[in-house]
């Protein structure tokens, strides 16, 4: 028998290759889910680790070594420490310190300190910019920095002795003898981001400038302690998808190691966490997502089978009339196709790298092993039936079971869907692919009654060519089967066009409302007013740039740009917002000049002696505020002088009175000619203008805002937008935090850029104006998107420091390769791969030409043009019907099982390309298929 089987594979070895180019086909299906998680971890690896400090990527073990008594360093700590850095995959670099000062210095200060250094192999790691480097006992290079600060050079000699400090005198004492230094070369670092350097970075120079020396020259300097260091750091490779596990077990046995004399120091484990947490995410789905292709692969396979097998029905009825025994017979029916399914599956295994994924084999034995055992029911059950239906070539019961599983996976759809509805677990997961094949199956047990009576419609309509191709697709069984994998694959797609889209636009939103702007450039300014003015003389027009100092749950910003430059959740800025946060001043700036300020004071009412006065100026060029300190107030009339910046110009940010703690009675005093005479008093108080002379009454107490009078060029009260109401006390916590301002919600807004559905804008300057503190902490230049690359370096012109930049685009980029999202993508690729099975099912020819049918119809007269565009037509209507079959069954299996993060009305626009395209490819590979096999 196996010598006819293979004699019957060489007579027909065209629908033996089908079969083997399909059994690979859906083997590569299959196995594309293990290789995307393979190729997805080890993405997930290499940008958690990129994007990781040198904290999380290294491992250190540092401990103080006291000398002994002959002045030398044991080495136990090198002994023990080297021994504990065994993480696989890591290089260790040795390095000891210890803190030196001028040696004809018996007594020295914080800021006289120096630090003697040494690193293993720390001149394969620097580039020399003068001199040379270390070659012999008593060298020591530089770093850049430090050889400016200590004003040294290449040749330059030094004398350092090891420094002790003295708590009790609060300084540091002379704690050996002078060891001589020549400074032979000023070195930096050929690449500071080398994991070489450590956590502590290249050349660093806190805790004072750096000799570094060899060890040579470390061994002669006599010291009571040393700092020593082992800082371990990863080879490339080392913290890769295949070294995960034996570092989490190094790192949990290495914390029993630490002891008094040496500490172990590693951040390793929120990075293996984090890389965990991904991977995770992408597992959540990936699997899930891959279901419906294995269906696919599966019915690809048993289609094949069965069409071989159904084609041989005739063969196999006379086998069973000569009395061949059955096992024979069943040998016959399936040898022919197991050999080619076996060929085809080891041939598509190793091209998709079956072998060298891990998971692999798992997933191709699920998809080749059912569909072999399947393969071997259907070839069993086709030669077992009758000898009479296998003559006459006709299947028994198929659409009595076709409706019994249609029923199964309809209820199992259900079950599936209740559990995504309610609390997980179970098959919820599978939902999505159990909603998509209820609907492929229920198709296949309508479509045939359906098709026989449209048929029978057509043909009494007079449509002779649409009537035959629907009746002949009615009494086709096959065609029934094949129109379930068509409706599977395209609901498939679209059902991953639609997770693909929503994932894509809700990322873009999430940017968008994290970024604030297309483009925004942290910067350094001197001081707030700084940044207003850079931004402004960058963009006069105020178009493309906007000044942004974030606070605690709110945003400082220039309001005058507000409706053109951030990206405003759902649409653009409120109308009227800019003039609502910053309404014109009921008077002008109050501007000083000159090199000391003087004020004329009469104080007619002073409960306490210890009142204090001081004016706060904000220097006109950007420069910080500046506190002028008056002096003591004084009953009687008397001018208050001191020194101020104010040579160009300075605004007069606040008059402050320091109002004694326990005072009981109100000051009162006279400003005589007062740089202007509108003032807002504090609450309680009264500031009254006559003539050039302002009368002034302060309340006692320190409460916010207390003895504080200010210029009336600002509102008394700020105004805020925010997204809900301010705290019961009705004050805004902004720059000044000891002093929180009166504040008015003048605009209610549900959501705000980079805020969300929490948080408040204030405008910058008014803000500004109300605190005394004028630092630009984590300022920002928020940019439109078609900002004009000068714009950067006009604010480089203008004082800024450009410290980074980012984009809405980086951060979309950031999300879409969180574990979730890279999960979410591959629904797309199981989309793609279901369709191309679809395409191989239609190809392989897996429904029965209607040839002999046609032939009989044009003995009685069919015209041959007719009787060619039959069987086309047929194709065609078989892929439509499966299209609109496929719209409505996506559509409920996304209001079904649509992932939680993605639930709500997907876009239109991408589903429908992507099923037309799908349902246009389709249709022309049926109809070619059709075309050959009437040829």
């Amino acid at each position: 028998m196996t010598a006819l089987v293979l004699a019957m594979l060489r007579s027909r070895w065209a629908r033996a290759l089908t079969v083997a180019v399909l059994t690979a086909l859906a083997t590569v299906a299959a196995v594309a889910a293990p290789v995307y998680l393979d190729r997805t971890d080890r993405r997930i690896v290499e940008s958690e680790v990129a994007r990781a400090g040198a904290g999380e990527r290294n491992i250190v073990v540092n401990g103080t070594v006291e000398a002994g008594g002959d002045g030398s360093m044991p080495p136990t700590f090198e002994r023990l420490a080297s021994g504990w850095l065994d993480a696989p995959g890591y290089a260790t670099v040795f390095s000891a310190q210890f803190a030196a000062q001028p040696a004809e210095l018996e007594v020295a200060s914080a800021e006289q300190l120096s630090r003697v250094s040494y690193r293993e192999g720390l001149c394969d790691h620097v580039v020399v910019v003068a001199g040379r480097c270390l070659m012999g006992a008593g060298d020591a290079v530089l770093g850049v920095a430090a050889a400016r600060q200590l004003a040294l050079k290449p040749g330059d000699a030094v004398q350092l002795s090891a420094s002790l400090y003295d708590s009790t005198a609060n300084h540091y004492l002379r704690a050996g003898p002078a060891t001589p230094l020549t400074v032979v070369g000023i070195v930096r670092a050929r690449d500071g981001t080398e994991p070489y350097w450590g956590s502590g970075g290249a050349l660093n120079d806190a805790g004072g400038p750096a000799f570094s020396i060899d060890r040579r020259t470390l061994s002669t300097f006599i010291r009571p302690a040393d700092l020593q260091t082992y800082d371990a750091y990863p080879r490339p490779g080392a913290i890769s998808v295949a070294n995960l596990g034996k570092l989490r077990t190094w790192l949990d046995e290495s914390q029993e190691r630490s002891s008094g004399a040496a500490r172990l120091d590693t951040d390793l484990g929120d990075l293996l966490d984090r890389i965990a947490e991904r991977r995770a995410d992408v597992r959540r789905t990936v699997p899930f997502a891959v279901a419906p292709v294995l269906v696919l692969a599966w019915a690809v396979i048993i289609l094949a089978v069965s069409a071989a097998t159904r084609a041989r029905r005739f063969e196999h009825g006379v086998i069973a009339l000569r009395g061949v025994a059955r096992p024979g017979r069943w040998w016959l029916a399936t040898g022919e196709t197991l050999i080619p399914m076996v060929a085809g599956a080891l041939a598509g295994f190793t091209a998709a790298g079956g072998w060298r994924t891990p998971g692999a084999l798992t997933y191709a034995a699920v998809a080749v092993v059912g569909a072999l055992l399947a393969g071997l029911a259907v070839g069993v059950a086709t030669v077992s039936a009758p000898v009479s239906a296998l003559l006459r070539r006709v299947d028994v019961r198929a659409g009595r079971w076709g409706a019994r599983i249609a029923v199964f996976a309809a209820v199992a759809a259900a079950a599936a869907t209740v559990q995504v509805r309610g609390s997980g677990g179970g098959v919820a997961a599978l939902a999505p692919a159990l909603v998509l094949l209820a609907a492929g199956l229920l198709a296949a047990v309508v479509a045939p009654p359906l098709a026989a009576r449209l048929g029978a419609a057509a043909l009494r309509r007079g449509r002779l060519t649409a009537g035959l191709a629907g009746l002949g697709l009615a009494r086709r069984p096959s065609a029934a089967r094949l129109l379930a994998v068509l409706v599977v694959a395209l609901s498939s797609l679209g059902f991953a066009a639609a997770a693909t889209a929503t994932a894509q636009q809700r990322q873009q939103e999430r940017a968008e409302a994290e970024t604030g702007a297309p483009v925004v450039l942290s910067v350094g300014a001197s001081s707030r007013r700084q940044l207003l003015d850079a931004v402004h003389a960058a963009d006069p027009g105020g178009r493309y740039a906007m000044a942004v100092v974030p606070l605690e749950g709110a945003l400082a910003v220039d309001s005058s740009r507000l409706a053109s430059v951030p990206l405003w959740p759902g649409g653009a800025a409120p109308e009227g917002l800019a003039d609502r946060l910053h309404p014109k001043p009921a008077g002008d700036a109050v501007t000083v000049t000159g090199t000391r300020l003087s004020l004329d004071i009469t104080v007619t009412r002073l409960d306490r002696a210890d009142d204090s006065l001081s004016v706060a100026v904000a220097p006109l060029d950007g420069r910080p505020t500046a506190a002028v300190e008056l002096g003591a107030l004084a009953a009687g009339r008397k001018t208050y002088s001191a020194d101020m910046p104010c040579a160009a110009g300075c605004r007069i940010v606040q008059v402050a009175v320091r109002l004694a703690a326990f005072g009981t009675e109100p000051v009162e005093l006279t400003v005589h000619n007062a740089p202007s005479t509108a003032w807002q008093p504090p609450p309680g108080g009264a500031a009254t203008a006559s003539g050039a002379d302002v009368s002034v009454t302060l309340p006692p107490g320190t409460g916010p805002g207390a003895g504080i009078l200010r210029p009336d060029d600002g509102p008394a009260v700020l105004p805020v937008a925010g997204t809900g109401p301010l705290p019961p006390d009705g004050l805004f916590v902004g720059f000044d935090k000891q002093h929180p301002a009166p504040a008015a919600v003048v605009a209610s807004i549900p959501r705000l850029p980079r805020l969300g559905t929490s948080g408040t804008l204030v405008d910058l300057e008014y803000a500004d104006r109300l605190a005394v503190d004028s630092a630009a902490h984590d300022a920002e230049v928020w940019l439109s998107a078609d900002a004009p690359p000068a714009i950067a370096e006009a604010l480089a012109a203008g004082g800024l420091t450009i410290d980074a930049r980012h984009t809405v685009a980086d951060a979309r980029a950031a999300l879409a390769g969180e574990g979730a999202a890279l999960g979410l993508r591959f629904y797309l690729v199981a989309g793609v791969l279901a369709v191309a099975l679809a395409a191989a099912a239609l190809l392989s020819g897996t429904v029965e030409a209607a040839t002999p049918d046609l032939a009989a119809l044009r003995a009685q007269g069919l015209a041959a043009r007719r009787a060619a565009t039959v069987e086309p037509l047929a194709a065609v209507l078989l892929v439509l019907a499966a299209g609109l079959v496929a719209v409505p069954s996506a559509a409920a299996a996304w209001a079904a099982a649509a992932p939680p993060q993605l639930r709500g009305l997907p876009p239109a626009g991408p589903p429908a390309v992507a099923l037309g395209a799908a349902m246009a490819a389709l249709a022309v590979v049926a109809v070619l298929t059709s075309i050959r096999r009437r040829a």
